[in-house]
C-alpha cells in the first residue's frame, strides 16, 4: 500500500518493562517531520545511550512495555529467540569514519563505506562513489562491517559500489583520494557478532521490537503473525498489514521488547486507531 502513512507518522517512544527493575527515563524520538539532523539531546544525563555521539533527535517520550502487555493480554518473545546481546552493545563510531561494508545491494562486493549518522548501536552508513539515495543501517556488531584492510587480508579486492558515479577505470584513483588522510574506524569499535539461536522458538502472538524495512531508521512495536519453518512473519500493531514483511527467525533487523529502552534507540509505538 503506497499511500498509507508509514509508522514514522507517530511519534516515537521507548521503553522497557518495568520488571526488569529499570526506570523508564525519557530519550529521543524520531519523528519523520524532524529534518534537523543537527540536533542536540539537551539533558544527556536523563538517557541512557549506547552511542557516544551526539543525538540526532531532540523530542522525548517514554513506552510502557509492561502496561502494553497487560492491556493487549499479550507476551513478549524472550530474548533468547534473538540474535542479539543481552546487553546492546556500545556504539563508538564517529561520524565521518571509513570501514569495510558489504553492498547491500550486491553482497559479493565488499566496498569502502562512510558514518553518516549514528543512533544507539545502529550505523547509517554510505558507500563512497554512490550518491546518497542508498543509505543503509548496520549494527555495531554486525557482520557485514569490517576495518579498513579486512578485505585484503582476506584475498579479496575494494570494489566499487553498484551504481559507481565515475567510470570503473576510476575506482583505484578514487580508492586512494578518499582513503588518503580519512579517519579510520579502528578495530576497537567493531564489536563481536552475537551468537545464532539454534532453532526457531517464536510463537504466534509475541511481542516485539522490529525494524521498519520501508523506513529502516525506525524500530516499531510489532508482533508475531505466523511461523513457518526458519521465517517468521512481522506485523507492524495498528498498520494492518502496510509494512508487514516475512524474515528468518536470527535476522538482526528484530529485538526483544525493552531493546529500545536499553540502547537509547527511538520505539515507534502502535499507531493508534
Amino acid at each position: 500500500v503506497t499511500d498509507q502513512p508509514s509508522p514514522a507518522a507517530s511519534p516515537a517512544p521507548s521503553g522497557i518493562p518495568s520488571s526488569s527493575g529499570i526506570t523508564p527515563q525519557p530519550f529521543p524520538s524520531s519523528n519523520k517531520s524532524n529534518g534537523n539532523s543537527n540536533a542536540v539531546q539537551t539533558n544527556p544525563s536523563q538517557a541512557p545511550s549506547t552511542s557516544t555521539g551526539p543525538f540526532q533527535y531532540e523530542t522525548y517520550q517514554t513506552f510502557d512495555w509492561e502496561f502494553y502487555l497487560k492491556e493487549t493480554n499479550s507476551v513478549a518473545a524472550p530474548a533468547e529467540c534473538f540474535k542479539q546481546h543481552l546487553v546492546p552493545p556500545t556504539n563508538e563510531f564517529k561520524m565521518g569514519m571509513k570501514l569495510e561494508a558489504l553492498d547491500p545491494r550486491n553482497l559479493t562486493s565488499t566496498c569502502i563505506a562512510s558514518v553518516v549518522g549514528v543512533l544507539g548501536p545502529r550505523l547509517r552508513l554510505r558507500l563512497d562513489g554512490s550518491d546518497n539515495k542508498n543509505d543503509f543501517w548496520r549494527l555495531v556488531d554486525s557482520n557485514e562491517i569490517h576495518p579498513i584492510g579486512h578485505c585484503e587480508k582476506s584475498g579479496g579486492m575494494l570494489q566499487p559500489p553498484l551504481g559507481f558515479r565515475m567510470n570503473a577505470s576510476m575506482w583505484p584513483m578514487f580508492l586512494l583520494k578518499t582513503l588518503n588522510g580519512a579517519e579510520m574506524a579502528p578495530a576497537k569499535v567493531f564489536k563481536r557478532e552475537p551468537k545464532t539461536p539454534k532453532n526457531n522458538t517464536f510463537e504466534v502472538g509475541q511481542k516485539l521490537e522490529a525494524i521498519d524495512k520501508k523506513n529502516p531508521q525506525l524500530i516499531c512495536t510489532a508482533t508475531i503473525g505466523a511461523v513457518k519453518d526458519d521465517m517468521i512473519h512481522i506485523t507492524f500493531d495498528g498498520w494492518r498489514g502496510a509494512f508487514d514483511y516475512w524474515c528468518r527467525y536470527d535476522s538482526r533487523d528484530i529485538f526483544p521488547a525493552g531493546w529500545c529502552f536499553k540502547s537509547g534507540h527511538p520505539l515507534q509505538p502502535p499507531r493508534q486507531k
